[in-house]
């Protein structure tokens, strides 16, 4: 049988790695349990430049552009009385120092693009394909859909999600493995902060348009239940997220579907909260489209483990954070490059030999699982700390976003000189894949060596 990955998700990241191992001529197939892949989802993914970069090695560059939305400069604020505490042109020293800008983008955008420029989007995607078990066996997986059918390959790729039906099977086929049936008690996920991803007419509202604004520690009187809203508008509309604490508190379930009344009962305790000088949430509600908005929680969770057998997991299934430094999906397709150029590597290297055992596998998974742990790690570290800090309220954090952290911020640094040093510079890219790109002041520590 010929090697052939079997991708559960069909999101970014499980279309970027179907990219990947097409250029890999690695067979592959995604099985997606909604009708589409397609969706009208409203939420805004930034893409950092070390993300662009992944993105035009595979030919994706000027579609995203046409449909990215401008950003220059960078303002936080007070969301108790709207006073901006720093400005900065983050954004565009970051594309001076690495040849490639920001770019922000719509999910639904991003997911139509790689979907379009996919060869095998007819053929190699099946939707309607919920994942009910997994057998891995000595030369291969089958995996069973709720519908009957069952689909053979040579491993599985889980890139469903914070939810990932495929983490939730290998944990149980651990557990049996090491007769530890403790671990199927264990959530991985926890959720400790909730909120709405939504846009809105800026056609009244005026918010300044190609500005990032970042509001801290508004909409509540306690000294820890404050909320942060990010936005981004053009002149005809505003994107926006809001995070604020669950009430009662962490939790390990799933997020409910949240009604209307309960999205306009969260809106409402931020009405106050000012997003930019001048506007304040309750201004931006009333514009709200509602179609593509929705309400819900933020899961965070880190896995020691990311495989078993010829099972490997991916992105949101083995590291999430909340959206709040605009990371996860970086990060995502990041640990995807990685995994792609192991597998690459692994069968280039049996050449006539037969198809890798799972040992081979299981090594290349074991490799691809501690480069990604090393870098991800303290990314998700300083995502946790983050949102505990931007919605505090009380008279530390006021000093510090109004004394401390203009003069020590590391985006104005230097011209971010150190996020650029310490992240951006770090990006993956695929090994395999013939490319020079762009360049900038600062250069890129992984290139092409063909």
């Amino acid at each position: 049988m010929t090697f052939k990955v079997i991708i559960v998700g069909g999101g970014p990241v499980g279309l970027y790695m179907a990219h990947a191992f097409e250029r890999a001529n690695i067979d592959y197939v995604i099985l997606e349990q909604q009708d589409t892949v397609l969706n009208i989802s409203g939420q805004l993914l930034f893409t950092w430049p070390q993300t662009v970069r992944l993105f035009d090695q595979i030919g994706l560059l000027a579609d995203l552009e046409k449909v990215a939305l401008g950003i220059h400069h960078k303002k936080r604020l007070f969301g108790d009385n709207g006073q901006v505490t720093t400005t900065s042109n983050f954004w565009d020293a970051m594309q001076d120092n690495h040849g490639y800008p920001f770019l922000p983008l719509l999910r639904s955008e991003l997911v139509k693009i790689l979907y379009n420029h996919l060869k095998g989007r007819e053929s190699n995607i099946r939707v309607n394909s919920r994942v009910t078990d997994i057998r891995p066996h000595a030369t291969g997986v089958h995996v069973h859909l709720a519908d009957g059918s069952l689909i053979q390959g040579s491993v599985v790729v889980g890139a469903d999600g914070v939810h990932s039906r495929t983490r939730q099977i290998m944990d149980s086929l651990v557990a049996q493995h090491a007769l530890n049936p403790a671990r199927l008690a264990n959530k991985p996920m926890v959720s400790t902060f909730y909120g709405i991803f939504g846009r809105a007419s800026n056609v009244d509202l005026g918010i300044e348009p190609e500005i990032f604004f970042e509001s801290r520690g508004g909409g509540s009187s306690s000294g820890e239940g404050g909320a942060v809203v990010q936005c981004l508008a053009t002149k005809e509309i505003v994107q926006f997220v809001t995070l604020k604490p669950l009430p009662g508190g962490p939790t390990a379930e799933r997020s409910p579907r949240y009604s209307e009344e309960e999205m306009d009962a969260y809106a409402a305790s931020l009405a106050d909260v000012a997003v930019c000088p001048g506007v304040k949430f309750g201004d931006v509600w009333a514009k709200v489209e509602r179609k593509s908005t929705r309400m819900l929680n933020q899961e965070e969770g880190f896995l020691d483990n990311w495989f078993f057998d010829r099972i490997v997991l991916v992105g949101d299934a083995v590291h999430k954070s909340t959206s709040v430094n605009g990371l996860g999906m970086t990060c995502g397709l990041h640990s995807g490059a990685v995994l792609a150029n192991e597998l690459h590597s692994l069968l280039s290297r049996q050449r006539e030999k037969e198809e890798p055992s799972t040992e081979e596998l299981e090594g290349a998974f074991k490799r691809y699982q501690e480069d990604r742990k090393t870098e991800v790690k303290p990314i998700w570290n300083g995502g946790h700390a983050m949102i505990r800090e931007v919605v505090k309220k009380g008279w530390v954090s006021w000093f510090w976003d109004r004394f401390v952290l203009p003069w020590c911020d590391m985006e104005t640094f230097a011209k971010g000189l150190l996020v650029s040093v310490l992240l951006i510079r770090q990006g993956q890219i695929l090994r395999f894949v013939p490319f020079e790109g762009r360049g900038g002041r600062v250069p890129w520590a992984r290139k092409v060596i063909i």
